[in-house]
């Protein structure tokens, strides 16, 4: 079991990643701040800084947007505090600010909520099923410990623990607390974090207790009182009695099927991680394991995009994975990733850092424009822009990245994710380095120090500089993904004979201290990729990926996506980033809407480019799945 990575550990150098992490420092951070500061021509205002601005005293103004618009604030933040690993003058001096008015925001005895401070304390804690009072809460205190460990920053730190401590003197078993929880989940895995950075065991009992005491009957959203007043500013309010929604209807241990909102079980799901982690508790992680396989293989899209449904922002039932009315939130996909990762500082195994990579190229960077100034918040697989403007039941989905939202939570969180990059690459300790993402970087840890030289995944060539500090024996691990079925791996110029275990290389040398260099060539051509029989939706059609990199058809490249077709045995060619495929056109062959002529097909040349660059040119058509003849 391992800690996280901290960020001063590595550095990010070179590659794809780097170049997204370099537009979101200079292009989307400032972008965010303005647009949270209602400084954007032509986007709706937002009210977010605002509201603290209100909550501290020194605005007349009303309340103004949603009641979980401090996160979005908290997670630019830490967006900001992590960019600070850079040069940025004018961010830290944002950053400065925008704790100061924190600091003047909070109440004495820590509580710091914008709509609660400004309507009314005597209603904080009341109606935690929608209010995000702690969601918000578990934001702020995971941008302060981002802030702590990246720039040093106490005062944030100071603002956090002690809203923190609020909540432990609030919550818990004890006679006259509240014996409660949030209807989204966030506050449990900041406190863990919290925990990790403090050394303050009280944090960390009162994540366990958030996180067992979810789902225990009598219900506690059954019992807690409504605030009718806060209606207007929910992002949505279902009526429901089973609690699924908010994974609140059994216990976590009971629990054998993802349901409910996605983001909000995948954030659930990444504390019990950890409560099995630092706990110690094997029963707890396999549980976890099963619930992690659950939604990998059964309700996981190709681009790992998870929440099948619109309504809820939920997962649906097993292999119900329509590509044309699917939802995808990016923040569930980006809490995929981070479960994913939090999997991996308990159990060194491929499977979790291959779907880390699977999200992270598809359906995490296809959230944000090539510029960092416009985004996705559903990300479907199949869109038609005709349907998204004229059906009711498409109107979740755009045919174009928007520029803000009424409940903007995915473009702080694409900063943040993408800001903190570095701390996903590897896992380690003194005794062994494991290299679970393939990006130009290079580390220094317990000893260890590496270099990782590659464009991955432009093509699927890694070299690695190995060295330790001192002569200890150590274990070097660098995961082979699961899209590749061929690979060439030398040492220091010579062929090695390669030990895989759980799908990692695996090198033991009793002595690292003079310098190896590993190559490693991962062969990487274009395939195709089918779906199950069980997903009804795939049934007769086929995708084509490159590496990690999922494929679509767009129609700025290839017009009446429609009536295309992959020719079964054609060939595929990588051509400078995009891939050229034999295919055919059907052709009307009748005159009016229904007919007794069957199409014809002539051959054509089908032109696919990445799934998450699409949109970045015309309006158009795409669909990743294609018929196949």
């Amino acid at each position: 079991m391992y800690k996280e990575t901290r960020m001063s550990e590595v550095k990010i150098t070179d590659g794809l990643i780097y170049k997204k992490r370099n537009i979101v420092k200079e292009k989307t951070i400032p972008y965010i701040r303005k647009a949270l500061n209602n400084e954007l021509d032509g986007v709706e205002p937002s009210g977010a800084f605002e509201n603290f601005r209100i909550a501290a005293g020194e605005s007349d103004r009303n309340f103004y947007g949603l009641v979980s618009q401090d996160s979005d604030v908290f997670k630019w933040m830490e967006a900001v505090s992590l960019s600070l690993q850079y040069e940025n003058k004018e961010m830290q001096a944002y950053l400065d600010e925008a704790i100061d008015l924190l600091g003047r925001a909070q109440q004495k005895n820590g509580y710091l909520n914008t709509y609660y401070i400004i309507h009314g304390l005597q209603d904080r804690w009341h109606y935690l099923k929608e209010s995000c009072q702690l969601y918000c809460a578990g934001h702020l205190i995971e941008a302060a410990v981002s802030a702590y460990q990246t720039i040093q920053n106490t005062k944030l730190l100071e603002i956090a623990r002690a809203y923190a401590d609020y909540i432990d003197y609030s919550f818990g078993l004890e006679e006259g607390k509240i014996h409660g929880y949030d209807g989204h989940a966030e506050i449990e895995l900041s406190l863990y974090r919290l925990y990790e950075e403090t050394d303050e065991e009280r944090y960390k009992i009162l994540a366990d207790y958030f996180v067992e005491e979810r789902g225990k009957k009598p219900y506690f959203f059954s019992k807690e009182s409504r605030n009718q007043m806060v209606r207007n500013n929910l992002v949505y309010e279902l009526e429901e009695n089973n609690y699924q929604h908010s994974q609140s209807h059994l216990p976590i241990r009971e629990q054998t099927e993802p349901v409910g909102h996605a983001v909000k079980a995948m954030y659930y799901y990444t504390a019990a991680v950890d409560k099995a982690r630092l706990n110690d508790d094997k029963e707890l992680f396999v549980h976890m394991c099963d619930l992690w396989q659950s939604v990998v293989s059964q309700k996981m899209y190709l681009t790992g995009a998870i929440g099948a449904c619109a309504y809820g922002e939920s997962f649906s039932y097993p292999y119900d994975l329509p590509t044309d009315l699917m939802y995808g939130e990016t923040c569930a996909a980006i809490g995929l990733f981070l479960l994913s990762y939090h999997m991996l500082l308990v159990e060194t195994d491929s499977r979790y850092g291959d779907i880390m990579e699977r999200t992270l190229y598809n359906a995490i960077l296809v959230g944000m424009s090539e510029s960092g100034t416009e985004f996705f918040y559903t990300n479907a697989l199949e869109i038609d822009p005709k349907k998204c403007e004229k059906r009711q039941d498409y109107s979740h989905l755009k045919s174009k990245r928007q520029t803000w939202f009424d409940c903007p939570c995915c473009p702080p969180n694409i900063a943040r994710l993408l800001m903190g990059m570095n701390k996903y690459i590897y896992t380690g300790d003194r005794n062994e380095l494991n290299v679970h993402l393939f990006i130009g970087s290079s580390i220094q840890k317990d000893g260890w120090e590496v270099q990782q030289e590659t464009v991955y995944p432009d093509n699927g060539k890694v070299r690695f500089r190995v060295k330790r500090d001192d002569s200890e024996k150590g274990v070097f691990r660098v995961r082979i993904p699961d899209w590749c079925n061929h690979y060439n791996v030398s040492m220091d110029g010579e062929q090695l004979n390669v030990t895989i275990r759980k799908g990692y290389l695996e090198i033991a040398k009793e002595e690292w201290s003079k310098e190896s260099i590993l190559e490693i060539n991962f062969d990487m051509q274009p395939q195709k990729v089918y779906g199950s029989l069980k997903v009804s939706s795939l049934t007769g059609k086929t995708a084509v990926a490159y590496g990690p990199l999922v494929y679509c058809a767009e129609e700025a490249d290839n017009q009446d996506l429609h009536t295309l077709y992959i020719k079964r045995d054609g060939k595929m060619r990588y051509e400078g980033g995009r891939l050229i495929v034999d295919g055919y056109r059907a052709i009307e062959r009748n005159d009016g809407l229904y007919g007794v002529k069957a199409p014809d097909y002539e051959e054509a040349r089908l032109c696919l480019v990445p799934y998450y660059s699409w949109g970045n040119r015309s309006k158009g058509a795409m669909t990743v799945f294609l018929k196949e003849r």
